[in-house]
């Protein structure tokens, strides 16, 4: 799992970014990569919104302001 920058889709950032900066944590929308999933779409770029953190964990805080609604969160409605 990345997170990215949600002004800028171009900067990525990953775990080793975390620790490497003093255990900060990273918030940003998520990006998925699969790699089991060797028959379709191992790349995925949402429009949820997370935290990454240094011991590895990882914390969806919802969707981002003006995304469609999908999946679970048409349930929310």
């Amino acid at each position: 799992m990345f997170i990215r920058d949600d002004e800028d889709p171009l900067t990525v950032y990953s775990l080793q970014s975390a620790v490497s900066n003093r255990n900060e944590t990273l918030t940003g929308a998520i990006n998925i990569i699969d790699l089991a999933n060797v028959y379709s779409c191992s790349f995925i770029a949402t429009d949820d919104v997370g935290k990454l953190y240094a011991d590895k964990s990882f914390e969806v805080l919802g969707r981002m302001d003006g995304s469609d609604l999908r999946g679970c969160s048409l349930l929310s409605v």
